[in-house]
């Protein structure tokens, strides 16, 4: 999974990390179709964010496909598009 994580203020670097293997019961598994970036994140490139720790990965309002449900997810399904905050 290509993640870019927010190594210290200022530097961001291209990673692998590995997928999850599966949801637990009462989770999903989403694909990022989009990612929105806000000021709190740009105060966190800049270093002036002080309740941050590094290395972080920036983002958190998402737009997402769901890939798998978990045992006891009823409300969204495989394919199915949503919002994450």
């Amino acid at each position: 999974m290509k993640t870019i994580v927010l190594e210290e203020p200022g530097r961001l670097q291209r990673t692998e990390t590995e997928p999850p293997t599966g949801p637990g019961e009462g989770e999903v598994i989403v694909r990022v179709r989009q990612v929105g970036i806000c000021g709190t994140d740009l105060h966190a490139f800049e270093g002036t964010q002080p309740f941050f720790s590094y290395p972080r990965i920036l983002g958190h309002e998402l737009g997402v496909e769901v890939v798998e449900v978990g045992k006891g997810v009823v409300d969204v399904g495989p394919g199915d598009r949503a919002a994450v905050e």
